[in-house]
């Protein structure tokens, strides 16, 4: 392996270390069938994402009577420049997220015919490199994915020939082993050459690891004890959130909360002027004005949007600009925070999250917005791009109408109350509209949180899209392991994924 470390060290680190590397499901005698090994294949990178903790032997240990606790983290990223499958292993001996990690690597899949296809390449992270727990960092995460390869990104890579090859086991699950004569390599740190022998095993409730560095006689260079297994923790959003950190949540700014009020209770929006400024300003004006006082919701269009505003189109706008220039996306600049999907998009070259937000953009011309998902806010407008002000908003009640990306603004999203929206009764007229004024739902006031006392607002908390937390959620949503679900889809759609929010604790 390229940079040498200290013998002691080493031995410590390749110990604990779970480097799930490489199915090539080739053997040397023929090719087998192509899409029995991509059925394999995504098995495996369905299987090994995931956070596993065990009480173990302490390996370093040769009495066996010391134990540790090892926590694992392995995490699926989006890094299209490394190969096609990426993940990051994070191993800690004191929290499954900590921030002074033992060991940290990265796991490369990829299907180069050169590279005996499906090979997945491990790489080990240097410490000073300060990436612990990069994979919810997006500042972190995008310094990374700028470089051309894990080599230029500065880890560190075994040499050619220590690919690990995998194939399924008795357990359920898959086996992964590299043998003495499939790698050795001259060794700064033991002063020898060195020929690993050693074995991963990953099933739907645990992973394990056995190593064993054999020296230039053909002994192992210390004892081995066995595969050290540790199991699958938990994986649902419930377990997830409950124990989640204080700090990875964010409570709602007061100066850009909107408060709907419905005959049925409240219902609650966060605006996002970092994509739509001046709508999100108009908006303010109109509810300063009073604009929405006497209005109505008078369009429920099933699996689609409800509607509401003036339904004569005879009130006229004071106070605020009737018609804006369209804030259909901006540019993609460093001051936004962006937690990528690692499953991709349909409609974008990317995915994921800005401040609570679902987005997608195209990091190729530098553009970025909004989507479409369920309890989005927009804009409702005319032909004109520029015809629309805030004045008729419009939310998302049914599955993600992505086709309007890029054509609307979208100005936030319903955060609390979106059942009193979508549970309403639809309208019998062309597109949802109801048929008569008797009808509509009447809106007794909207108000920002700002402008009323702090006893009558509803204090809520929505959980960071850029924490842990968020990317453990979302892991645990792209691979269900609750005991009703039998197969993981193992990937996840950007609007299926959940902005958690939930009531402010007093204690």
């Amino acid at each position: 392996m390229t940079n040498p470390r200290s013998p002691r060290l080493a031995q410590t680190l390749l110990v604990v270390l779970i480097a799930v590397v490489g199915p090539t499901f080739l053997t040397e005698a023929a090719e087998p069938d192509r899409s029995a090994v991509d059925a394999e294949l995504a098995q495996i990178l369905t299987l090994l994402p995931g956070r596993y903790s065990g009480d173990l032997a302490d390996p370093a240990d040769p009495s066996g009577a010391r134990r540790i606790v090892l926590h694992h983290k392995i995490v699926r990223l989006e890094l299209p420049n490394f190969g096609e499958a990426v993940f990051f292993h994070q191993i800690s001996r004191d929290t499954l997220d900590s921030v002074k990690p033992w060991q940290q690597k990265l796991y490369v899949f990829d299907s180069d015919p050169e590279r005996r296809r499906n090979n997945m390449r491990s790489f080990i992270i240097p410490a000073e490199l300060g990436l612990a727990n990069f994979e919810a960092d997006p500042v972190r995460l995008a310094r990374v994915a700028t470089a051309t390869s894990p080599i230029a990104a500065g880890f560190w890579g075994f040499p050619p020939g220590c690919e690990f090859r995998w194939s399924r086991n008795n357990a359920g699950g898959f086996t992964a082993r590299v043998k003495p004569r499939d790698c050795s390599y001259e060794s700064a740190a033991f002063k020898q050459r060195i020929s690993p022998q050693m074995t991963y095993e990953v099933s739907k409730d645990a992973f394990g690891i056995e190593d064993l560095l054999l020296g230039a006689n053909g002994k192992p260079l210390f004892e081995g004890r066995g595969v050290l297994t540790v199991t699958r923790v938990p994986s649902t959003t419930a377990a997830v959130l409950a124990t989640s950190r204080p700090e990875e949540w964010r409570r709602l700014d007061p100066a850009r909360t909107v408060y709907m009020e419905l005959d049925t209770g409240r219902v609650i929006f966060e605006l996002a002027p970092a994509f739509a400024p001046r709508h999100v300003e108009n908006l303010q004006a109109l509810i300063a004005s009073g604009w929405f006082e006497g209005l109505s919701i008078n369009r429920v269009q099933d699996n689609f949007v409800t509607q509401w505003g003036d339904a004569d189109g005879k009130k006229k706008i004071t106070g605020a600009a009737a018609k804006l220039p369209p804030e259909f996306e901006r540019d993609w600049s460093a001051d936004l925070a962006f937690t990528s999907l690692p499953d991709g998009d349909v409609f974008a070259p990317q995915a994921g999250f800005v401040d609570g937000f679902w987005a997608a953009g195209d990091r190729s011309v530098g553009r970025i917005w909004l989507a479409h998902c369920y309890g989005t806010l927009g804009v409702g407008r005319d032909t004109a791009s520029d015809s629309g002000s805030g004045a008729e908003l419009y939310v998302v009640i049914g599955h993600g109408p992505r086709q309007l990306d890029r054509n609307i603004t979208v100005l936030g999203r319903a955060v609390s109350g979106m059942e009193l929206l979508s549970a309403l009764p639809r309208g019998t007229e062309a597109l949802g509209f109801y048929a008569s004024s008797r009808e509509r739902v009447p809106i007794r006031g909207v108000r920002l949180a700002a402008d009323i006392p702090p006893e009558q607002r509803t204090e809520l908390e929505l959980l960071r899209t850029d924490s842990p937390s968020f990317a453990a959620m979302i892991e645990a949503r792209r691979n269900r392991r609750d005991e009703w679900y039998k197969v993981p889809a193992g990937r996840i759609d950007l609007c299926s994924v959940p902005m958690p929010v939930r009531a402010v604790s007093n204690k």
